[in-house]
């Protein structure tokens, strides 16, 4: 018996260990099934010996994620946890005590994606959001109102004036999670973990304007009102009706079997999305049987979660390469022997930095664990020592640029190994492919493999050199000829009209995406008023904070900068601010997704429109997406927008939408 005692003490104790980390400090020690078997086996053992359970224990409450510097909320009703499986098994055994526990009724099901985000509360009262509130303890939770006030999912009236609240999960996507990372990296700071420990993470931050930069999501899962008691699918519609984004979910789903079927169909579905998901939430749809069902201590019998099992895989080492960026950080790429994993075939796996190598002490030829999360390129986990080679050597950060040969340094104690060579070649290639991508200025026709051609040919030396680019320069390149040499001057042409928002962004600022540049292009007559901003003047744009405004300072602040943008600008790049959305702009939080081929305007011109009408242009379908637009040969976007029911507009009606005659 004393074994027993000891084995749960310790098993309590790791668990304690490992939810402070996790609700504390945004840092996750173990993987979600590691932690589950935990609590398992816990659970087990308690189960086994009922005399041993004591009223601390992690399976009598709920994990706390309470932080100091926000007031207390206590909740109207508990947020208790959801028991949770990764056994199809036990998800027919739920399905029939269910059954049995009803007594002869017959329940229906509905099966919801589980987003993995943060659980909160909305409180809506006379109409007005009034609270944003954690989970915390499941009784308590933080007040977060003003950081979720930011969110821009979060409807802040309803067309209601009933007292209700919502419940949800505050989420990051995974190009917003990208896009932070690849901010701190570029800044020689260490990337955040994962899209769930940086939502939680976020949500903690004492500054809205730095939440609002991050761009949260919610999806809503769960409706208190005594208007709205009788059914999860119908409360799913009216808050969906309400303007809330409803978690993806199932019809009515009768037995076990077609539980399962949405369970594994979206086994492999979820990888399309844009956002996390590690499992399904199977709940009972009857909201009196819920009630008839009750609760546990800890958790509600009238609902299970089923989780996948991790998406990993192991493979082997090849080598570990350094990669230099547009802003000089050297970021070491780990090669690897291919392997299938989350439906794709792996080759590299990122390591973002040379004090990630020595935490992980991975080395050539070792082999590693490898998982894909919110990354493109996934991350190593792990390495198995036991498979090591006798002779393997740990591995030494390069002293010198791999592209250059200049010296790498580390500035104001940043993480990451620079390169401060402004003609260093990697990041003149980094630099100039940036420029011409589709998220900046996006000129057609010039890829990566034409940018390394002008670079070595010495045709271009700057962003700018390519409006200087000749028709009989261009087709003297291996693989050109006259007619694409044409496009390609065509297409230079084109992109001198652009917004000053794509050259904002284009030029590579540190720290400032698509959204920041589309503020400072919002706020000066034309590009050359931003040599002159200050730091404060900065800050009291919209979203901008003083890192931020520090950083476009420095930028302009050196004299090569300057030069550059004048320069774009006498070559007849377009300079001038843009206006401000009206107040009343049409288009003001919708998003549009443009596919196939448009006659009247090409994509670029059609993006301008919308988002000079506050519309938002996103190159990919969710259900969050409010307007499709499909031209001539539609594809796949189509296709996904007639099964998530978004909205399809043909070209006219978009026509009609923009007032343009």
């Amino acid at each position: 018996m004393a074994d027993v005692a000891a084995a749960i003490s310790e098993l309590k104790n790791r668990i304690r260990a490992l939810d402070a980390a996790y609700y504390g400090r945004g840092q996750s020690l173990v993987s979600d099934k590691e932690y589950d078997d935990l609590c398992a086996r816990l659970a087990a053992l308690e189960q086994q010996h009922p005399h041993l359970v004591t009223p601390d224990s992690p399976t009598q409450r709920v994990a706390s994620d309470l932080s100091a510097g926000f007031a207390k909320v206590k909740h109207a009703v508990p947020m208790m946890s959801i028991d949770n499986t990764y056994s199809e098994v036990e998800v027919r055994e739920w399905i029939d005590r269910v059954h049995k526990l009803l007594a002869g009724e017959k329940p229906v099901f509905v099966g919801e994606l589980k987003v993995d985000g943060v659980a909160s509360a909305l409180v809506y009262e006379k109409g007005r959001l009034s609270a944003g509130v954690t989970r915390g303890d499941g009784v308590t939770g933080d007040d977060v109102t003003a950081n979720v006030r930011t969110i821009r999912s979060v409807p802040l009236s309803l067309p209601t004036k009933e007292k209700l609240e919502v419940r949800g999960e505050i989420y990051m996507t995974f190009d917003n999670f990208r896009s932070l990372n690849d901010s701190l990296v570029e800044n020689g700071q260490k990337p955040m973990q994962n899209p769930r420990n940086t939502t939680s993470g976020t949500l903690k931050l004492l500054d809205p304007k730095e939440v609002a930069r991050r761009n949260l999501s919610f999806a809503a899962y769960f409706l208190l009102s005594a208007n709205h008691a009788e059914s999860q699918l119908e409360n799913l519609a009216f808050l969906e009706a309400a303007g809330f984004p409803a978690v993806i979910h199932s019809p009515p789903l009768a037995t076990s079997d077609e539980v399962l079927a949405f369970i594994n169909d979206w086994g492999t579905q979820r990888h399309s999305l844009n956002f996390p998901v590690d499992g399904v939430v199977v709940k009972v749809d009857g909201i009196a049987q819920q009630e008839k069902l009750g609760s546990t201590a800890k958790s509600p019998r009238w609902v299970i979660a089923y989780k996948y099992q991790p998406e990993t895989a192991i493979t082997r080492v090849i080598a570990v390469e350094p990669n230099v960026g547009r802003t000089g950080v050297v970021t070491p790429v780990a090669k690897l022997e291919p392997v299938l994993l989350a439906g794709t075939t792996i080759r590299n796996a990122t390591l973002h930095n040379y004090d990630e190598i020595k935490r992980l002490d991975v080395r050539v030829s070792d082999y590693v664990s490898i998982e894909k999360g919110g990354e493109i390129i996934p991350k190593i986990t792990a390495v198995l020592p036991e498979k090591r080679s006798a002779v393997s050597e740990p591995l030494a950060p390069p002293g010198k640029c791999p592209s250059c040969g200049a010296v790498l340094v580390r500035l104001n104690e940043e993480v990451a190994l620079r390169c401060v060579n402004n003609s260093c070649p990697a990041q003149r290639f980094a630099s100039i492919s940036h420029f011409v991508s589709r998220a900046a200025m996006n000129i057609e026709g010039i890829g990566p493999s034409l940018v390394s051609k002008l670079l070595e040919a010495g045709l271009v030396g700057t962003v700018a050199d390519l409006f200087t680019l000749k028709k009989d320069e261009l087709a003297k390149l291996e693989g050109m000829g006259e007619k694409s040499a044409g496009n390609i001057v065509a297409a230079l042409e084109a992109a001198k009209k652009r917004t000053l928002d794509r050259l904002i962004h284009g030029i590579g600022i540190r720290m400032v995406g698509a959204q920041t540049a589309l503020v400072l292009a919002r706020n000066v007559r034309e590009v050359a008023d931003l040599f002159a901003l200050s730091e404060e003047e900065l800050t009291k744009l919209p979203n901008i904070g003083p890192q931020v405004a520090q950083s476009v300072r420095s930028f302009f602040d050196r004299r090569e900068n300057r030069a550059l943008v004048e320069r774009l600008c006498s070559l007849g790049v377009n300079s001038a601010g843009m206006e401000k959305p009206a107040a009343d702009a049409p288009f003001e939080g919708a998003t549009f997704v443009l596919t196939g081929g448009l006659s009247r305007y090409t994509r670029d011109q059609a993006a301008d429109l919308i988002e000079e009408r506050g519309g938002h242009v996103s190159g990919s379908v969710s259900r969050k997406t409010s307007y499709v637009v499909a031209g001539e040969d539609a594809g796949s976007k189509l296709d996904k927008a007639r099964s998530l029911g978004v909205p399809v507009l043909s070209e006219e009606d978009l026509i009609k939408m923009l007032n343009i005659t």
